[in-house]
């Protein structure tokens, strides 16, 4: 299992994972140009299983973008994925790292608080960018609820692995 940047030219391999995180592949591809500046594969056995996009010039960092292949999802790829997010975040000296997701996507809000990441604040009416109303698990996407991952202030210390 091994988690890189991938150059230009293997990012079009992941987007069906991306997709997985952001259905409009018009609101994705705009992502990818304007707010993220890595994309990260996960590969395992020369496939790529998973995706990431993280945005590094903000602070706090941020998390766009994070698709799991749905046959490899249940196995603990994702978590492993967000913690090494985390790790290189604090390698960077960031002071945290956030990630938004749906109001709809229950799934995906018991996920990040598993993985150590809290409640921070909601914004409001983030999806009004879909043409035609969205549901998941009956409730209308709307709002996009952001979670924050606090690091210690200036990075890992010289002891950390």
């Amino acid at each position: 299992m091994k988690i890189r940047a991938l150059q230009p030219n293997e990012i079009e391999s992941v987007i069906p994972l991306l997709l997985l995180a952001e259905p409009s592949e018009g609101a994705l591809r705009w992502s990818l140009s304007h707010l993220s500046d890595t994309v990260y594969g996960l590969e395992v056995d020369g496939e790529w299983v998973g995706a990431a996009t993280v945005r590094w010039q903000s602070e706090p960092n941020e998390l766009l973008e994070l698709g799991i292949a749905p046959e490899r999802q249940g196995e603990g790829l994702g978590k492993y994925f967000v913690g090494w997010l985390v790790v290189e975040a604090e390698r960077r000296g960031s002071s945290a790292l956030t990630v938004g997701t749906s109001n709809a996507s229950i799934g995906n809000i018991a996920f990040y608080q598993r993985c150590g990441f809290r409640m921070d604040h909601i914004r409001h009416d983030y999806f009004w960018y879909y043409r035609k109303p969205r549901f998941e698990n009956g409730i209308q996407v709307r709002d996009l609820l952001v979670f924050r991952y606090a690091l210690p202030r200036g990075g890992v210390t010289g002891d950390s692995p």
